[in-house]
């Protein structure tokens, strides 16, 4: 499916049986978690775990930020409810990485389906990520499973940037952990903070330290 950063490549966040079915089609290893993608903040919160210390103040900085960037480029990762998700996702880790694309094709498919979609960027693992169907259909032209959405070229080109909120060391303290740089600058970020007077509230840092996992 197109989103404005890249295609993705798509399946039912639910159904773990046909999420294994993309790291299969991409020959991604299954320690590389799946975004998710989601067409409200309200589907996003269903699928975080609510019951975890201080998920009142993390849900509040989520808030915060989802109502700033969705529809948009920033994923953020929380802990996930593995009631709802399947833990294969997450690549055993608990967390789920979190987006709303900007883009009407994937946010109508959510909506009609009422599904959660996981997808990382469509194509083999090592690959660069397409940002038009035609790149799609070089990777995956001889896969029968794979059905295109061709959404014209990406509006964006860019992936998402990708971050966690995490616990400070001090009491109310909270981190911003940027995994992966993209769409949303750590500049844009710290505004957000201030301008939604979340340093008011809490002891916020954001820090960069790029790596696959959550």
């Amino acid at each position: 499916m197109p989103t404005e950063t890249v295609y993705g490549l798509a399946a039912n966040a639910y159904d773990a049986d046909a999420c294994k079915s993309i790291f299969v089609c991409k020959g991604r290893p299954l320690t590389d978690p799946l975004i998710v993608h989601v067409h409200s903040i309200e589907q996003a919160l269903s699928l975080v775990d609510h019951t975890e210390s201080n998920s009142v103040d993390k849900i509040s900085i989520f808030k915060a930020l989802a109502s700033k960037f969705w529809p948009g480029p920033l994923t953020i990762i929380m802990k996930a409810n593995l009631e709802k998700i399947p833990n294969l996702i997450t690549a055993n880790t608990g967390f789920v990485g979190l987006r709303m694309p900007n883009n009407k094709i994937a946010l109508e498919l959510m909506k009609q389906s009422g599904l959660p979609i996981a997808a990382p960027s469509a194509n083999k693992f090592g690959h660069v990520s397409p940002s038009k169907a035609e790149h799609v259909y070089n990777d995956f032209y001889l896969d029968s499973e794979v059905t295109i959405l061709d959404g014209g070229a990406c509006t964006f080109g860019i992936e998402s940037t990708v971050l966690k909120i995490e616990e400070g060391e001090e009491a109310e303290s909270f981190r911003l952990h940027i995994f992966r740089k993209g769409g949303i600058s750590e500049k844009a970020l710290w505004e957000t903070v201030m301008s939604k007077e979340l340093d008011k509230k809490y002891k916020m840092e954001i820090k960069s330290k790029l790596h696959k996992d959550f």
